[in-house]
């Protein structure tokens, strides 16, 4: 199914969209204007995102026709699968790489990356991680002379014909260590919308209906398809078009989130069964997955 309905950036949308989150139970209405829409570019070309299959673990890549982000790397040894796509599609260099938070399923290949692909800026949350691959990771950035961004502060960035929105936690600490962290980033192409929600958890999740507009046509559903509090009412307020679980054969996703997506109406791929693929014209989305 192709989704081929304009969004509008006005306070009526926003009020729109609020009063459905009110009714499922979703952000109280004093904060609803705290949400902001921003206007996308003209759209000159097509814009893909790659989710790569890599078992339970995040590797996604964003390309419009000049520009590229990567969203996490995956486990250790996911690095070499994100660095043999680029090469395939001619890249050397990417603008962006936003690890969502420091996981060894995000952070894990982000060494291996580094040292093959040049990288604009490095985007991660405020926090310090506690395991070894983020310890690597710091080390990798270090060795190359590469400053790290530790978004505190939301971001709004335009590539080419795409607008970027990137929001930070809005605490310094949660009960969910590390999850809770993720960094969540959308992406407008014209008509067509993306949110990659990390591996966000209740607190987090609650944070994002005052954070940004989060009706979009497609979903990086968050923390590998796990049952939240909140994913009920997430998904009900997304409510996607498509939805991607970065997941294992042998976990999945839990069969509750896949319920819940299905009766919000989305057509959803569980990268065990490939890498997905999501192409947009910026007036609508065509979704592929490679068998492997």
């Amino acid at each position: 199914m192709i989704k081929h309905i304009k969004k509008s950036a006005t306070i009526a949308a926003i009020a729109g969209i609020m009063a459905i989150l009110a009714s499922c139970g979703g952000a109280p209405a004093e904060t609803e204007m705290r949400v902001q829409t921003y206007e996308a570019p003209l759209v000159t070309g097509e814009f893909k995102t790659t989710v790569l299959k890599s078992g339970k673990s995040d590797a996604i890549i964003l390309e419009s026709a000049e520009n590229t982000i990567i969203i996490d790397c995956g486990e250790e040894n996911d690095g070499d699968e994100i660095v043999e796509y680029l090469q395939s599609q001619g890249k050397t260099s990417v603008d962006y790489l936003i690890i969502t938070h420091f996981d060894q399923d995000h952070v894990g290949g982000a060494p291996e990356v580094m040292a093959n692909i040049e990288i604009g800026e490095i985007i991660t949350p405020d926090y310090e991680g506690n395991n070894s691959e983020y310890t690597n990771f710091i080390t990798a950035a270090a060795n190359m002379g590469k400053e790290i961004t530790r978004l505190t502060e939301s971001r709004i960035v335009t590539l080419g014909d795409v607008l970027y929105e990137i929001y930070p936690p809005e605490k310094s600490s949660y009960d969910e260590d590390d999850n809770d962290y993720s960094i969540v980033v959308k992406a407008t192409h014209g008509s067509d919308t993306f949110l990659f929600a990390g591996d966000a958890e209740t607190e987090r999740l609650s944070e994002l209906y005052t954070q940004l507009d989060l009706d979009v046509d497609f979903l990086k559903v968050p923390h590998h398809g796990r049952l939240d509090d909140e994913s009920e009412t997430f998904i009900n307020a997304v409510s996607p078009e498509y939805a991607v679980v970065t997941c294992s054969k042998k976990e999945g996703g839990e069969e509750e989130v896949l319920s819940m997506l299905e009766s919000a109406g989305a057509e959803t791929y569980l990268t065990y069964n490939g890498t997905v693929t999501a192409v947009s014209t910026g007036d609508g989305i065509t979704v592929t997955q490679t068998a492997q």
